[in-house]
């Protein structure tokens, strides 16, 4: 038996695009345990994860720094008797960790950062159109170097709904990003919206937090039938379960893209600084479900981050609202039982 450990700390989608491996990894090595370090506000996602698999939640303002990642070492890792690390980020933070449990006899592998490759496809001219390496096998490959290679395996998260089923056809709707560039232009999302609500049986459920969200969401929800705010209501977990019952969920290239794949619903995502291409395609999700324009300048950005060079955002403000609609019609025409 070992102990195996697995970190990444980064934002809410790049944790969900680690559990197909992390729940592969748990399956198909049930002899050893497997721990993972995330932020402590992540450790619901894994809720019913399997019984090798054990979450190990991180403060980030408790153990900041140097100083706090070392106190995390001594207090909660060097229990554990770690004898190998798959570090899933490659950052400082992470390093760090690795440092003292490679000190501590530990074998440790990292993801490889494919930079030249990316660096191709996201300059200006001249771009090298190959897709890179997704994320969810880049973690996968980590477990191989390491010597326990995987095969990616995952039928998803069973989350019961703290909703009743009601006869309608749900679809989902989280139009907004951390990064202001990721979000469809709200003037023509509300199109959408406007579209999707006025279609006989349907519900439009609205994720997202914060207040600027909710605001968004609670106008929609005066002014068009059919449209609820969930924003605030719920707990992840709980959200997982209702987007569990949906016919589709609509989503930019976000958190909730991930989290919707993660419970096996279709989802149009929109896409507009950034690609599927650069590697942070959704698990389980059909190509043809991106929505998005091709221009020479895209992608210019991993995560849109970036301002526009051009000053136009021309691949958010191109994506028609009836393009949208067109797509989501194709997953209402059947019922969900």
């Amino acid at each position: 038996m070992a102990n195996v450990l697995a970190i990444r700390l980064g934002a809410l989608g790049d944790v969900a695009i680690a559990v197909p491996s992390l729940y592969s990894f748990a399956t198909q090595y049930p002899q050893h345990t497997l721990y993972f370090v995330t932020r402590q506000g992540f450790v619901s996602l894994f809720t019913q994860a399997p019984s090798n698999l054990k979450v190990v939640g991180i403060d980030l303002k408790q153990y900041d720094g140097i100083g706090g990642l070392h106190r995390f070492y001594k207090q909660i890792l060097k229990p554990l008797h770690i004898d190998a690390v798959a570090d899933l980020h490659n950052v400082m933070r992470s390093w760090v960790l690795d440092a003292h449990l490679r000190m501590a006899g530990a074998q440790v592998a990292r993801r490889v950062k494919d930079k030249k490759e990316r660096l191709q496809l996201l300059r200006k001219e001249n771009k090298n159109w190959v897709p890179l390496r997704p994320y969810y096998q880049r973690f996968a490959d980590v477990f191989g170097t390491l010597g326990y290679p995987i095969t990616l395996q995952f039928e998803g998260l069973k989350v019961e709904s703290p909703l009743p089923a009601d006869g309608y056809k749900w679809i989902g709707i989280a139009p907004f990003s951390a990064h202001q560039g990721k979000v469809y232009p709200l003037e023509k999302m509300q199109q959408v919206v406007q579209q999707l609500s006025a279609l006989p049986d349907v519900k439009l459920l609205c994720f997202g937090g914060g207040k600027a969200e909710k605001e968004v969401f609670d106008a929609w929800q005066q002014r068009y039938p059919n449209v609820v705010s969930l924003a605030g209501k719920y707990t992840l977990w709980q959200e997982l379960g209702i987007m569990r019952c949906l016919n589709v969920m609509l989503s930019m290239d976000s958190a909730n893209m991930h989290l919707a794949s993660l419970v096996g619903v279709p989802v149009v995502s929109v896409w507009g600084p950034s690609h599927p291409y650069v590697g942070f395609c959704p698990w389980g999700q059909a190509p043809d479900n991106a929505v998005q324009v091709d221009l020479p300048c895209r992608p210019c950005s991993e995560w849109g981050a970036k301002p526009c060079y051009r000053g136009d955002w021309a691949c958010m403000h191109g994506i028609a609202p009836q393009t949208i609609v067109q797509k989501i019609k194709q997953f209402i025409q059947w019922q969900k039982f």
